[in-house]
């Protein structure tokens, strides 16, 4: 009667641990849905991943300039570790020489009021063999003529292999 009962527990045991099992066994395929729903909204992506580089100015009233397809952030011209502005974008264009973004752009002084602007990105020429040479085209939307811009970011190796 004692190897009854001492098996008739056992089974008890392994019954609750089973159930348990399922338990977080459901608990787990939820997380893993979760996380797939959560991937399939994820922001779009650039075409050409170069448009992801920090963008170097060439001048020195140009900031350094940093973009994603939702955001860009423009940082102070002679310190890149403050940021001059940032802005909440919308991917319009998205091609393999040149990207579209329209903003919502606000200075980093909560006194100002920011803008809505529309900022194009294309990729023009190699100056040199460290710099593939891309131009920035913003036209406030307000404003008659636009503000042009130029950076550099390091080239891959296709545009190296022309020159030579």
């Amino acid at each position: 009667m004692k190897k009854f009962f001492m098996i008739f527990g056992m089974l008890l045991i392994l019954s609750a641990c089973s159930s348990t099992q399922k338990v977080n066994t459901t608990q787990l395929n939820k997380n893993v849905i979760d996380t797939v729903q959560k991937n399939n909204t994820q922001e779009p992506k650039f075409v050409n991943p170069i448009f992801y580089q920090p963008l170097k100015p060439l001048s020195r009233v140009s900031t350094w300039t940093y973009l994603t397809p939702t955001s860009i952030k423009s940082m102070t011209p002679l310190d890149k570790n403050k940021v001059a502005m940032t802005g909440e974008c919308e991917l319009i264009e998205n091609n393999q020489d040149h990207i579209t973004l329209l903003c919502d752009i606000s200075w980093h002084n909560p006194e100002e009021k920011g803008w809505k602007t529309k900022i194009s990105y294309s990729i023009k020429n190699l100056s040199f063999p460290g710099c593939l040479r891309i131009e920035e085209t913003d036209k406030s939307l307000n404003e008659e003529y636009p503000s042009i811009s130029s950076y550099c970011v390091t080239p891959p190796n296709d545009y190296l292999s022309e020159l030579n």
